[in-house]
């Protein structure tokens, strides 16, 4: 992967959520206001991020761990399918909290051996949604909170949006400072 194919990524990803928000700002703060709790959500996303968890450990080259990684293929596949059956309070958030710690994983190893002073755009915005990951693992009713509070009236979706936009079509354009 190319790092202006990561810009474009998380640009186009920010930019299709900003507009979303935009665009139908009540039924996003609906959405919103619903998504901590979303059960069928929560197990998608925790198992997706098990499966993607799974496969990085399977291509990874440390020798260090090599006679326990059929071990550690089943306790993580089990520790992930245990979630979505024990632990259903907040699936949707820890769920998305393991996929955005992933995400974050991949951005950085592609921007790493970059010298495009841009690029720490790029290690910002991880840095930023990593500690955020973490900090909602441990406490996902803050996610809740924040969400009641976003949702609870719709210029504040709409601002939001309009950030979010924003900030992806800023990164979506960084894509052209690369020249790899």
């Amino acid at each position: 992967m190319k790092l202006s194919e990561v810009y474009l990524g998380v640009g186009g990803a920010h930019a299709l959520a900003g507009l979303a928000l935009l665009l139908k700002p009540a039924a996003a703060g609906e959405w919103l206001r619903a998504f901590p709790r979303k059960v069928g959500i929560g197990m998608l996303l925790m198992l997706a991020g098990t499966a993607w968890f799974v496969s990085n450990l399977y291509r990874s080259e440390i020798q260090d761990f090599a006679e326990w990684r059929p071990v550690l293929y089943g306790g993580f596949g089990l520790l992930g399918v245990g979630c979505c059956i024990f632990v259903q309070d907040y699936l949707s958030v820890r769920g998305a909290c393991v996929l955005a710690l992933l995400a974050c994983d991949l951005v950085l190893d592609v921007r790493r051996p970059s010298d495009n002073p841009w690029s720490l755009v790029l290690s910002f915005w991880s840095y930023a949604v990593i500690v955020c990951a973490v900090w909602w693992v441990g406490s996902p009713w803050r996610v809740r909170d924040l969400t009641a509070w976003l949702a609870a009236s719709p210029s504040r979706v709409t601002r939001l949006g309009a950030a979010v936009a924003a900030f992806g079509a800023a990164v979506a354009l960084l894509s052209l400072t690369e020249r790899g």
